[in-house]
Formats: structure tokens, sequence, C-alpha cells
């Protein structure tokens, strides 16, 4: 394998943070999926005016703490379940899970057991997902995440229709 075609921690970052987006893009279908669907009533607002003037700004910082919980969490949990595999011994992502599990424990005072939970999971998935990063893998996860974000969405539409979802 050419050197330029190898794994880097700079492309480990850049496909964690797209594990990372693309799995709060599955959260917001999801929410929107099974939140909130009954009229509102009159009087309630559901969109205000300082969420639509904020909303481009949140967009532009949004990759900022993606990157820091990459670059903090994701990729130290891929290299280092690399490291105690060789060392230790035992299977690669079972280190790598392992590692997420423990980081998401970071959440545990801020959200709760489901918080931890919810954080563990997001955290593994994008470490084994990483882990995988050579040239050209961006656009294998964007194209195929893209997919799996649009079929829950397309399916979660099609099940409200149906009246399967309320």
């Amino acid at each position: 394998m050419a050197a330029s075609e190898e794994r880097s921690f700079g492309r480990m970052i850049v496909v964690s943070m797209l594990v990372l987006f693309l799995e709060a893009a599955l959260a917001l279908v999801l929410a929107t999926v099974f939140g909130d669907t009954r009229a509102p009533e009159p009087g309630e607002e559901r969109v205000n005016a300082y969420g639509v003037v904020l909303l481009p700004f949140a967009v532009l910082l949004a990759p900022l703490p993606v990157a820091a919980v990459s670059a903090a969490l994701v990729v130290p949990s891929v290299l280092l379940g690399e490291h105690l595999a060789a060392r230790l011994g035992g299977p690669l992502a079972g280190w790598q899970l392992l590692l997420p599990a423990v980081a998401g424990a970071l959440s545990w005072p801020l959200a709760g057991w489901r918080g931890w939970l919810v954080a563990a999971a997001c955290l593994a998935v994008a470490a084994l997902i990483a882990r995988h990063a050579r040239r050209g893998f961006f656009v294998s996860v964007l194209v195929r995440g893209t997919v799996v974000v649009l079929a829950v969405f397309a399916l979660g539409g099609v099940g409200v229709y149906a009246g399967v979802i309320d």
C-alpha cells in the first residue's frame, strides 16, 4: 500500500466527524418522525425569531465541538485500542468498543445512564468506522450514510402516513 493511501490521523478525524454528523442527522430524522406531530395550540410557537436568526451561526459553529470530540475521544480510542490489543491481546474491535464506553461516561453527570448509553454508542460507531479511514473512504461513508438517513426518513414518513407511527 502506498504511503498516500495509508491511514492518517487527519483522515481518521475527518471520517469520525462525518460519522458524528451523520449520527446527528439520523437523530434529527428520528426526532422528526417520532416527535411531536400534533398541530400547535393557538398561541404556541414552534419556531421563534431567535432560532431562525441563529441557525446559520449554529451550522457554522457545529464543526468545532465535533472536531474536538473526534480529536479528544474518538481517534485516541482507536489508537489506544490498537496499542492495547497489541500489548495485552484480545480482539481489536473489543478494545475499540470498550474505550468509547469509558469515554461516554463523561456524559453521565449531565445526562444520566441514558445519556451515557447514547454517547457510548455514538462514539463506538464513530471509532469502529474511523479505524478504516483510508484514501477514498470519506466518499464511501458519505454516500452510504446519506442513503441510510434518507431511507430512515422515507420509511418513517411511510409509517406516519400509514398510521403505524402516531
